[in-house]
């Protein structure tokens, strides 16, 4: 068995503002900084042990795992990983999220937007290629809410593009030996 943890990167301005962001690569705020420290203690407290973490190139990723790094004290680097990066969102990337911009980003309708298929495919396909590279390891991934779901999307017909994943929360995913995923478990806290 391969245990996955997905660790969504803590609040930024924009998500504080309810803004879409995909690959704008906006920097982690105070709340971003101060939830990334309460993830990285709960792991600590729950699941302290882990053998490799992942992060998406996208600083306010990279800037979690290093904070949930340094609390773990996982002594090896950080492997920058550019197929767990959040969706590419498009001529959406910076609207508002609404009922309306959410229809249309369901219905792939936004010039540039990675289609939902698209962005199932390539969440699945990374996580099999980690998981066939890191085969029965404890791998922390510290990703985006879209990467996620699009993996979440293909396991749990009730898990949806509008499920809440929250800023910084732990996520798990089990891969058995024939590289499926048996169990999830989303928005983990104490």
């Amino acid at each position: 068995m391969t245990t996955i943890c997905l660790v969504r990167h803590g609040q930024t301005n924009w998500n504080k503002n309810f803004l879409i962001q995909g690959r704008e690569n906006i920097p982690l705020n105070e709340t971003g900084i101060n939830q990334a420290e309460i993830t990285g203690n709960i792991l600590k407290e729950i699941d302290p042990n882990w053998d490799i973490i992942i992060s998406s190139p996208l600083i306010r990723a990279i800037h979690t795992a290093e904070i949930i790094k340094n609390i773990l004290n996982i002594k090896t680097d950080i492997i920058i990983d550019n197929q767990v990066i959040e969706r590419q969102f498009g001529k959406a990337e910076g609207l508002t999220i609404s009922d309306e911009v959410y229809a249309r980003i369901n219905t792939d309708n936004f010039e540039g937007l990675e289609t939902c298929k698209d962005l199932q495919n390539r969440s699945m396909n990374a996580i099999l290629n980690i998981v066939k590279k890191y085969q029965n390891k404890k791998i922390l991934i510290i990703t985006h809410s879209h990467f996620i779901k699009g993996l979440l999307t293909q396991v749990d017909d009730n898990f949806t593009w509008t499920t809440t994943l929250k800023n910084a929360s732990i996520n798990y995913v089990y891969l058995n030996d024939n590289f499926e995923i048996t169990e999830y478990k989303i928005n983990i806290t104490k």
